[in-house]
C-alpha cells in the first residue's frame, strides 16, 4: 500500500477536519509519522494571516524539493491556487468544501477543486484519547473587512444535529472525556439547517448520558446575542465548560465600524455582562487586531482599555495583515509595521498583567478538575477546571481521570496546582 503523511496547519476546525482526513486516508494506504517516509503528502493549510500563508508555501516548496507527490487542501486553496502550484508544480489542489476527492488522489489521480463551493461538512469518528472535536459547522455570516473567509468558503454548512449527537454519543460511549464543537463560527450553527445551536446541546444533554465536558468554539457576538438567553441557561448544566470565545476585535466603535463589526463596544460589554451574571464563574477569552487601517492612537488605548476593563482570561493578540480579496487590504490609513509590533507588545503585556490578576483569586482554593493532557514540562499534567482553567499538576493522575486540586500558585496563562484527597 502507498504510504502517505498528513500535516495540519491552524485553528481546531482545521485539527478535526485532519482527522477526518487521515480517515479518509486509512481506507486506502498507511499512515506514516514523518514526510519523509511517505510517497505522498496532503497539507491541510491555513490562510488566516500572511505569516500562516508564507510558512505553508515553504513548507511546500521544500516538499517539492524531496521530490514528494503532494495535495494541498484547506482554507488557502481557494485563496492562493496559483502560489501553491508554483510552490509545489503538479500538486493537486483539494478545497475545503471538496474533502472527499481526496478518494481520487490516493487512487493516482490528478485532482483540481478550485472555488467550487459545495455545500459540504465533514467529521471524523472518535479514535481514540481524552478529547474528542467535531466540526459542527464551516462558514460564518460575517462579512469582516479585514476576512478573507468569503473567498474561502461561502455562506454555512452545518453538519445534521442526528450525525452530531451520534458522533458524541459514540465518542463518550468509548472513552472521550471532552468533545469540542468546533467551527468558524459555532454560533452560528444551523442557520442553512433551520436550527440552532442550542437546540443542538440541549438535544446533546439529553440524549447522551455520561461524565463529559462539551466545549463550545469560537462564536461571533452578534450571533450569540440571539441565543444569550437559552445558552446561558444550557451553560449552568456541569457537563458544560463555562468558557465563552467571543472576539472583540477592537475597543473602539470607528475602528469596529471600519471593520464591519456587527456590534459596539458596549453591546459586547453588556453580552459579557450578561453571561457573567447568569453563568457564574466564567472564562472569557477574545481576540484583538492592533494596526488596523484607521486604527489611530486613541483607538488603540480604547483597545488597551477595554482589556483592562472586561478582565479577560486570556486574549489573542494579532497585528494586523493584509489579506487578498479583502475591503482592508486596499484601505488607506495604514499604520506602519513598526507602529504595530509596538502596539502588539503593549496589549500583549496588558492582557498578561490582567490575567495575572485574575488566576491570582484562584490561590487557596480547592476544586474539581479534569486530567486532560500532558504538560509541557516534563512530570506535569495539565487538568482543565470547570471554567476551563488550566491547571498545572505533578505526574501521579491519570488522563481522563477528574480529581481535586489545590491551587497553591499561577502565572498569567495558568494556574499551579497539587492533587488533594
Amino acid at each position: 500500500m502507498h504510504k502517505v503523511y498528513v500535516e495540519d496547519y491552524g485553528c481546531w476546525l482545521n485539527k478535526a477536519l485532519a482527522a477526518y482526513i487521515r480517515q479518509l486516508v486509512a481506507r486506502e494506504a498507511v499512515i506514516v509519522e514523518r514526510a519523509e517516509e511517505a510517497d505522498a503528502v496532503i497539507v491541510n493549510t491555513c490562510a488566516v494571516r500572511a505569516e500562516s500563508e508564507r510558512k505553508v508555501l515553504a513548507r511546500l516548496r521544500e516538499l517539492a524539493r524531496m521530490g514528494k507527490r503532494v495535495a494541498v487542501t484547506g482554507c488557502l486553496v481557494n485563496v492562493r491556487p496559483y502560489s501553491i502550484v508554483e510552490a509545489a508544480p503538479g500538486a493537486s489542489l483539494i478545497e475545503p468544501s471538496c474533502l472527499d476527492e481526496i478518494e481520487k488522489f490516493l487512487r493516482g489521480e490528478d485532482v483540481w477543486c478550485v472555488r467550487e463551493y459545495r455545500r459540504a461538512a465533514f467529521a471524523a469518528r472518535y479514535n481514540g484519547g481524552v478529547r474528542f472535536a467535531v466540526p459542527i459547522q464551516v462558514g460564518c455570516t460575517g462579512s469582516c473587512s479585514f476576512c478573507v473567509e468569503p473567498i474561502v468558503r461561502r455562506g454555512v454548512a452545518s453538519l445534521e444535529p442526528d450525525r452530531v449527537v451520534e458522533l458524541v454519543a459514540d465518542a463518550v460511549r468509548r472513552g472521550a472525556k471532552e468533545v469540542y464543537l468546533t467551527g468558524q463560527d459555532v454560533a452560528a450553527y444551523g442557520v442553512d439547517l433551520g436550527t440552532r445551536l442550542t437546540d443542538l446541546l440541549q438535544r446533546i444533554l439529553s440524549e447522551v448520558d455520561g461524565e463529559y465536558r462539551l466545549r463550545l468554539g469560537m462564536m461571533e457576538p452578534w450571533m450569540v446575542s440571539r441565543l444569550a438567553r437559552d445558552l446561558a441557561a444550557l451553560m449552568r448544566d456541569r457537563r458544560v465548560y463555562k468558557y465563552l470565545h467571543l472576539p472583540l476585535q477592537s475597543g473602539d466603535d470607528g475602528v469596529l465600524k471600519l471593520m464591519r463589526r456587527k456590534y459596539t463596544v458596549s453591546e459586547y460589554e453588556q453580552l459579557v455582562s450578561f453571561f457573567r451574571r447568569e453563568v457564574g464563574e466564567l472564562s472569557v477569552v477574545t481576540d484583538m487586531i492592533v494596526g488596523f487601517p484607521g486604527e489611530t492612537q486613541e483607538a488603540f488605548m480604547r483597545s488597551v482599555e477595554a482589556v483592562r476593563r472586561l478582565r479577560f482570561d486570556k486574549v489573542h493578540v494579532a497585528r494586523y495583515t493584509f489579506r487578498p480579496f479583502t475591503p482592508a487590504y486596499v484601505a488607506g490609513n495604514t499604520v506602519p509595521e513598526p507602529e504595530k509590533k509596538r502596539r502588539s507588545r503593549v496589549l500583549s503585556q496588558v492582557a498578561l498583567r490582567v490575567a495575572a490578576e485574575v488566576n491570582s483569586s484562584y490561590v487557596g482554593r480547592e476544586l474539581y478538575a479534569l486530567v486532560c493532557e500532558r504538560g509541557e514540562r516534563e512530570g506535569t499534567l495539565v487538568a482543565r477546571t470547570d471554567a476551563y482553567k488550566p491547571v498545572v499538576v505533578p505526574e501521579g493522575a491519570k488522563l481522563g481521570e477528574w480529581v481535586k486540586v489545590r491551587i497553591r500558585g499561577f502565572t498569567p496563562l495558568h494556574l499551579i496546582g497539587e492533587v488533594v484527597d
